[in-house]
């Protein structure tokens, strides 16, 4: 069976293999992956609705996909790279994005 699940999940596959055995594993992964899609799929359906609900508006927008973005990106150099987990990972890129878009917006 192709596993589409191991490279897109990583580590947590491995956690997953430890625990349920391999064949559970493949099915919780992809399960997931597919749970991940739809929801993807249901947010960008109802866009619209989400958006003018929240009173958000096309800069929140950007600002939010910026900042995913910027910290998606550090969270990958920072547990490739510099070998930290996962977590530790993301709470130092969020922090460093967020106070870099406060410095960008008030110091600006």
């Amino acid at each position: 069976m192709v596993n589409v699940a191991k490279p897109i999940i990583g580590g947590f596959y491995d956690t997953l293999v430890g625990a349920f055995g391999s064949l559970p594993a493949w099915v919780l992964g992809h399960m997931i992956i597919l749970l991940a899609g739809l929801g993807l799929v249901a947010l960008a359906k109802n866009w619209l609705t989400i958006t003018s609900g929240a009173k958000l508006g096309k800069q929140q927008a950007v600002e939010a996909s910026i900042f995913i973005i910027a910290t998606g990106i550090q969270v990958h150099l920072y547990s490739s790279s510099a070998g930290w987990p996962l977590f530790s990972s993301l709470l130092i890129a969020s922090t460093f994005t967020a106070s870099l878009g406060w410095c960008v917006k008030v110091l600006n």
